[in-house]
C-alpha cells in the first residue's frame, strides 16, 4: 500500500483522471435513464414519524440543521484556522499549511457535514409543509431521500477513519490530536452520526442499495473538487492519497469508491434492520454508533 502512495517514475494523473470521469459519466447516465430519481417515498413518509407527533420531528430536523450551518459558519469565522499536513502541489512535498475563511471548507469531512445540513434543511423543510397541512412533491420529495443516502454514506466513513486511524495514528506518531476534540469537530464526526441514527431509526425515510450511486457521485464530485483546488486554488491535495499522480492512483480512487459503497452498504442493512423490527434496529444502530464515536482525548497508558 506503501508504494501505491509513492510517486513513479511516470505521473499516472491521465489514467486516474479517465477512470474517475468514466466512471462519474456511467453513474450519471445510470441515474437520468432510470427509476433513481423518480419519487419512491410517499409525502407521509418523508415529512412524519410513526413514533412523535409531526411539531417535534420539525423541530428535531431544524434544530439539526441549523446545528450544522452554524457549526460551518463557526469554523469558517474561526481567526486561529486549522492546522494541516497536506502535499504541496509545486513540490509534491508535505508540509505545515495554517486554514484560514472558506478554505475551511476544503476537507472531505466539511463536505460531509454540509450534506448532512443540507439533508435535514429539506427534510425539516418538508416536515413544515406537514405540519401546515401540504403536500410535498416534486423534486423536494425526490430530493430528500437522495440527500440521505448521500449522508449516511459519508458520515459513516467520516466517523471511522477519525475515530479508528486518524487519532490513534496521529497520537502514536507524537503527533498533537487536540484539534480532533474541539466542539465542531466533536459535532462534525460524533454527533453527526448520532443524529442521522436517530433519523434513520425514528423517521420514515428508507434508503436500499440501488442508491449507493448517489454517495459514490458525492465522493467523485469530491475528488474533482480537491484537484481543481489543490492545481487553481490553495496549492496542496489534504489528503495525500488523493493526488491523481502517484503510482497508484487508478487503485487507491476504486478502493476509496469501494469504501463509500461499503459503509452505504452498513446504512442499507442497519435501515433493513429497523424496518424488520425497530427494537432489534434501534440496538444495533446504538451499537454501531457507540462504536465509532471518541468523545474523549486518548491516554498514553
Amino acid at each position: 500500500m506503501r508504494r501505491l502512495r509513492e510517486y513513479g517514475e511516470r505521473d499516472r494523473h491521465i489514467e486516474t483522471g479517465g477512470l474517475v470521469l468514466l466512471g462519474f459519466l456511467c453513474l450519471l447516465y445510470y441515474v437520468l435513464t432510470s427509476d433513481a430519481l423518480n419519487a419512491s417515498h410517499t409525502s407521509q413518509q418523508i415529512s412524519s414519524s410513526a413514533y412523535f407527533p409531526d411539531i417535534l420531528v420539525a423541530l428535531f430536523r431544524s434544530a439539526a440543521a441549523l446545528l450544522s450551518f452554524c457549526t460551518l459558519a463557526a469554523i469558517c469565522l474561526d481567526k486561529e484556522g486549522g492546522t494541516s499536513l497536506p502535499v504541496f502541489y509545486e513540490s509534491r512535498q508535505r508540509g505545515e499549511a495554517n486554514m484560514l475563511g472558506v478554505h475551511r471548507l476544503v476537507p472531505f469531512t466539511v463536505w460531509s457535514f454540509i450534506a448532512f445540513g443540507v439533508y435535514f434543511a429539506l427534510a425539516a423543510l418538508s416536515s413544515w409543509v406537514h405540519v401546515l397541512g401540504g403536500e410535498v412533491t416534486g423534486l423536494l420529495l425526490a430530493a430528500i431521500p437522495v440527500m440521505f443516502a448521500v449522508a449516511c454514506g459519508t458520515a459513516l466513513l467520516v466517523s471511522v477513519v477519525v475515530t479508528h486511524y486518524l487519532i490513534p495514528s496521529n497520537f502514536s506518531k507524537g503527533f498533537d490530536v487536540n484539534h480532533y476534540f474541539k466542539w465542531y469537530e466533536l459535532v462534525m464526526h460524533n454527533c453527526n452520526v448520532i443524529i442521522l441514527g436517530v433519523e434513520l431509526v425514528m423517521m420514515g425515510v428508507d434508503i436500499n442499495l440501488s442508491m449507493v450511486v448517489f454517495p459514490i457521485l458525492f465522493g467523485m464530485a469530491y475528488i474533482g473538487f480537491a484537484n481543481a483546488y489543490a492545481v487553481f486554488g490553495g496549492g496542496v491535495y489534504l489528503y495525500d492519497f488523493l493526488d491523481p499522480r502517484l503510482s497508484g492512483g487508478p487503485i487507491i480512487h476504486v478502493m476509496l469508491f469501494l469504501a463509500i459503497a461499503g459503509f452505504f452498504g452498513v446504512a442499507v442493512a442497519l435501515d433493513a434492520l429497523v424496518d424488520w423490527n425497530i427494537l432489534a434496529g434501534a440496538v444495533a444502530v446504538g451499537v454501531a454508533v457507540y462504536s465509532i464515536v471518541k468523545f474523549r482525548q486518548p491516554s498514553e497508558h
